[in-house]
């Protein structure tokens, strides 16, 4: 009744707060509602191993020409996956990084192209020299007889150095294409299985099991595979998904490098609310350089090694429903109210103490 009420105006101010605090919370809590969380568990990944992955790639390379960059899917045994759906296409860039392609060129993967070339011009010399490789009175009349002359002797030939080989294909094809790069995209889908996909130089074959690259004599510092990493994803994208490789930019100005991503790829699911089930890849990356200009084995080239985890994260998409929301603007507007009530009752008391104290010390 308001022959109770004692009218203040630290009561009008904690009123006021109370009020405005009230409201700021159940806009608050109405956009909690209004949006949607999402809950993450963790637990063993039981799909089956005959599963595709989908690999979508843009990878640009500064300084390596087209014509001699070939794509590779291997298993960690180190042989070429079989039935791989594929769909891969390579642009050529000038020095600028500019287009120079009329068309996107499609290219294949695990190509076994090397073969013997046939376009060894003889020389019009009766016996041609074989650099040292030989014993006088042997003659070396064509690249290839240098190469084997040096293969024998176990030397690395540098065949742009060898008159027989000034027609060789590939010293004529790296000269023309010099400073050109390559832009490289597109898909595959390879088997649930460690393995790695790599772009590298060189016509691939099978030797003795094992995959290899014949770069036809040529220095393998002579290739620089600098890069730029435009994008790498497994499998379909979904909301707060991240790629971390994404705008990764690996350049060194010198050639002879082998750039290795090894990966960790971690099966995904997504549920959304209306019911929708995505399953994806979600990866962690550690990167390592490798210089092959002292003799190192290796490539140069982009080596993404990846293998997957035995566990699976699953996301699920949740709202809040009506009758907790409601609760919870009676709590918000209950607890404001009494917490406003005990602060007005707290400032009044003590107002009023303070104010006898003051009289009664004037009296006496």
């Amino acid at each position: 009744m308001d022959d109770f009420r004692v009218k203040t105006l630290s009561g009008g101010l904690v009123t006021l707060i109370a009020t405005i605090t009230i409201g700021l919370l159940i806009v608050l809590e109405t956009r909690q509602f209004l949006a949607t969380d999402v809950l993450e568990h963790l637990f063993v990944d039981s799909t089956t191993s005959d599963e595709r992955v989908h690999i979508e790639f843009d990878i640009t390379f500064n300084k390596l020409p087209c014509n001699f960059i070939t794509v590779d899917v291997m298993d960690v045994s180190s042989e070429a996956q079989d039935n791989i759906n594929d769909d891969i296409y390579r642009l050529r860039l000038d020095a600028e990084g500019r287009n120079i392609s009329e068309t996107a060129q499609k290219i294949e993967i695990n190509q076994n192209k090397t073969s013997v070339d046939t376009t060894d011009l003889v020389q019009e010399v009766k016996c041609g020299s074989c650099y040292g490789a030989a014993a006088d009175g042997i003659c070396c009349n064509t690249c290839e007889d240098v190469k084997n002359a040096y293969a024998i002797k176990g030397w690395q030939v540098n065949i742009e150095e060898v008159e027989q080989c000034k027609n060789d294909k590939w010293v004529k094809e790296f000269n023309e294409h010099k400073n050109e790069g390559c832009r490289v995209y597109g898909t595959v889908k390879v088997a649930k299985v460690a393995g790695n996909f790599h772009l590298a130089p060189g016509d691939p074959h099978q030797a003795m099991r094992s995959h290899v690259h014949d770069l036809h004599n040529l220095d393998p510092v002579k290739f620089d595979a600098s890069h730029t990493v435009n994008h790498i994803s497994f499998g379909k994208s979904f909301p707060g998904k991240n790629y971390p490789l994404d705008g990764k930019v690996n350049t060194d100005n010198r050639g002879g490098i082998m750039y290795q991503y090894y990966v960790k790829v971690v099966p995904t699911r997504y549920d959304y609310l209306d019911g929708r089930v995505d399953q994806s890849h979600q990866f962690s990356v550690t990167t390592h350089k490798k210089d092959l200009g002292f003799r190192q084995s290796g490539l140069p080239g982009f080596f993404l090694q990846y293998e997957f985890s035995p566990l699976m994260v699953q996301y699920e998409e949740f709202r809040q429903s009506l009758a907790s929301f409601l609760v919870s603007l009676c709590a918000i507007v209950g607890g404001v109210f009494a917490m406003a009530q005990l602060v007005d009752i707290t400032i009044y008391h003590s107002s009023r103490y303070m104010k006898n104290r003051i009289a009664g010390g004037k009296l006496t």
